[in-house]
């Protein structure tokens, strides 16, 4: 981490400018906000996966709509970005990110080391992955903790019954408490004694205990005169590789590595809600029988359908997309060079359907993605 102190503006800036890049004449500006926010629309997850954006996903889930609008004005001043109309009664207006502001992107993903601290994230799911986990952890340390000092009158600092559920199953039995409390503190040193020495301190900064009461991310940013926004960087870090170390070397951390598991009943390539649709589509189920079973739109079905597409290899989409067809607008696409579904409906005339591109293409990037 720097020296010098990061403004929240700065690095706003820089991340989403940065995010910008990969969507320019493709998607809206807004776009960009609803992916650093985190939204779990379809078109947002798609997004993510089709322009790579996956450490940009949920990377502020705080992030204000005034403080978007703020960062997006200084965008537009310096020049960095500048809008493009729109044609067409349904048209959206995109925008392009001047050489400029190109060139500011490059130095500002240099100054704040966005690289580094994006590694980790490969894929969408991990932003979900980075909480769960941090919530069963942050709790679970409180608890042990206060088991090993004999004080169990202590207010858990995660609320979220579920999560309160799942530590308490972890506890359950005498013998299981004696191990976590014999062995929770080396596993931890262990799994984070490579992590920088800042992000350590970040991590362990803000757990809690019995003799401990754990800093939140604001009171440690004002500590370093740093921004928080900046500090959620290094430790979404640390927590990816958390995770990452605990799926691949489960067996050195056979207490930890629980906490890396999702434990769901539902297809974990999928968000739960398109895992039930799944689930339907598996039984033979239409888009029309399903939303009226799930209670849903038709255009909620269309959009899991896409998610499926692009995440499930397996599932076969002919009923919906013949495959002759599906080449069609894929080849389409690369001739255009764009992944906008008017532009190629436009191209390709009123017979192909927006649900038939939004296939072809997701399919096609969830290929590539191999």
């Amino acid at each position: 981490m720097n020296n010098r102190s990061i403004s929240a503006q700065d690095i706003l800036r820089a991340v989403t400018l940065n995010a910008l890049i990969p969507l320019a004449n493709e998607r809206t500006l807004q776009a960009a906000f609803h992916l650093l926010r985190g939204r779990k629309a379809n078109q947002t997850l798609q997004d993510v996966h089709l322009y790579h954006l996956y450490p940009y996903y949920r990377m502020f889930p705080r992030f204000s709509k005034e403080d978007w609008d703020k960062i997006v004005l200084t965008l537009l001043q310096g020049e960095l970005v500048v809008p493009l109309s729109s044609s067409g009664p349904n048209a959206k207006p995109t925008f392009l990110v001047t050489v400029k502001g190109r060139r500011r992107a490059s130095d500002w993903k240099a100054q704040y080391q966005l690289e580094r601290w994006n590694s980790p994230f490969t894929e969408t799911g991990m932003a979900e992955k980075i909480e769960l986990f941090w919530q069963r952890l942050h709790l679970l340390v409180q608890t042990v903790s206060h088991l090993l000092a004999g004080d169990l009158g202590f207010l858990p600092v995660v609320s979220d019954k579920k999560i309160q559920h799942w530590v308490k199953a972890q506890l359950a039995s005498a013998g299981a408490r004696a191990l976590w409390q014999e062995r929770l503190g080396e596993e931890l040193c262990q799994l984070w004694s490579d992590l920088p020495a800042e992000v350590q301190r970040l991590l362990a900064g803000q757990l809690s205990g019995a003799a401990q009461v754990g800093k939140t991310l604001g009171q440690l940013a004002m500590q370093q005169n740093e921004s928080p926004h900046y500090l959620q960087l290094p430790f979404r870090y640390g927590l990816a590789v958390s995770i990452r170390r605990l799926q691949e070397e489960a067996e050195r951390f056979p207490l930890l590595s629980r906490l890396a598991v999702q434990g769901d009943k539902w297809d974990p390539r999928l968000t739960e809600s398109a895992a039930r649709t799944y689930e339907l589509v598996q039984r033979g189920m239409g888009i029309e029988p399903i939303a009226a079973a799930r209670n849903i739109k038709q255009s909620t079905v269309e959009d899991h359908l896409a998610e499926i597409a692009l995440r499930c290899p397996e599932w076969d989409y002919s009923p919906y997309l013949d495959p002759g067809l599906g080449a069609l607008i894929s080849a389409t696409s690369e001739q255009l060079q764009t992944s906008r579904l008017r532009l190629i409906k436009d191209q390709l005339g009123a017979s192909v359907s927006y649900l038939q591109i939004r296939l072809a293409l997701a399919r096609r990037q969830g290929e590539r993605g191999k």
